[in-house]
């Protein structure tokens, strides 16, 4: 089935990002992405939505427009929610988080909790932004790995970490929080279907310390880590709407992981169960006749970590994981490989949702 891979978070001029519109998605088209969506704060721009061509390298990449929303009255502004396939401003309704779900879904669109939960940086980066209001229901998902709230973890002293960091970005991105695994584990074991994405929330803002001034985690760097890959039924149309319908739907369904492709690319990553005559993939429900195989298929060797119910139950290094099961359960997958000299998290899957006959 054919695999596309997007950024569903990010930052332009349109609110505190270094880029415009062309600018960032040009960065993505270098990447090799091929979609993403504009998510500035409480911003809504019309006129930019469409497949784009980048001069430089011939690509063309969709551009879908979305926004983050939360309450800036609120100090810290917390509560912030990333809101996808709208076709208008929803920042009046920023206010009452549950309300704002409710807007989204009316307007036919999908939302998801940005950077749930945070850990604190350095000076500015101090300050967190989780998510706090937690009796809410009705929105798609969470941003389970947030690359910059990542990298402002891993920055939190100046020396060696901040230094280090900002001129050996390699060294940096690590994994989703185990805490951030452990809510959505939570979430999931409620019964409601939780859509796990990641992203950027790109900014590419420069700092300087002293006479040293550098762009932190540029915008083509950050769209060749941690992005969201899609499976979709067949190949994504010329059509825009067309297009985006697709995009709408695979993300809708969970039929999505999350991978960092610095350490490769984990493109062909799959994670399919069968019980009887029934296949199902990530983000699908399966009904369990007597048992189910789970299988976990990776295009390079890793540690493979099979998940039921929060609890890891199986794990394995190398390119297959296959597990027997008689029980219904949440299953998903982790996998993680070496990377500058560390255990790096590189493949998050959606969860196959199986459950009793």
């Amino acid at each position: 089935m054919p695999e596309i891979i997007g950024n569903l978070h990010l930052h332009t001029t349109a609110s505190d990002g270094a880029g415009t519109h062309d600018e960032v998605a040009s960065a993505a088209a270098r990447a090799g992405l091929d979609f993403i969506v504009y998510t500035d704060h409480n911003t809504w721009v019309d006129g930019v939505e469409g497949w784009y061509q980048d001069a430089a390298t011939g690509r063309s990449i969709l551009r879908l427009m979305g926004q983050e929303i939360n309450d800036q009255r609120l100090d810290p502004e917390l509560n912030h929610m990333l809101c996808h396939f709208i076709s208008h401003d929803l920042n009046g309704a920023a206010a009452d988080p549950q309300r704002l779900i409710d807007t989204v879904n009316q307007a036919g669109g999908l939302c998801f909790l940005a950077h749930p939960l945070e850990r604190p940086g350095l000076r500015a980066a101090a300050e967190t932004y989780p998510w706090i209001s937690w009796d809410i229901c009705g929105y798609t998902g969470i941003e389970l790995w947030n690359a910059m709230t990542d990298v402002k973890w891993r920055l939190r002293t100046l020396w060696p970490r901040a230094v280090a960091g900002a001129y050996l970005p390699q060294w940096v991105l690590t994994a989703p929080f185990p805490e951030v695994l452990a809510k959505w584990d939570e979430l999931l074991a409620t019964g409601q279907k939780v859509v796990a994405i990641g992203g950027s929330d790109a900014h590419a803002m420069s700092f300087s310390l002293g006479p040293l001034t550098r762009t932190v985690y540029p915008y083509e760097y950050l769209f060749k880590a941690v992005n969201t890959h899609l499976i979709l039924s067949e190949g994504l149309s010329h059509d825009t709407q067309q297009a985006q319908q697709q995009i709408y739907q695979a993300l809708s369904a969970g039929h999505c992981f999350i991978g960092n492709s610095l350490i490769p690319s984990p493109r062909g990553f799959e994670f399919t169960a069968q019980s009887g005559s029934t296949g199902a993939m990530m983000g699908d429900t399966l009904i369990l006749q007597d048992a189910v195989e789970l299988r976990a298929t990776s295009p390079q060797p890793a540690l493979l970590r099979l998940i039921q119910d929060g609890r890891c139950v199986a794990q394995q290094v190398g390119t297959e994981l296959t597990w027997h099961s008689r029980r219904p359960g949440v299953f998903r997958v982790e996998a993680y490989r070496q990377y500058w000299g560390e255990l790096r998290g590189w493949v998050f899957t959606n969860p196959i949702y199986v459950r009793a006959a």
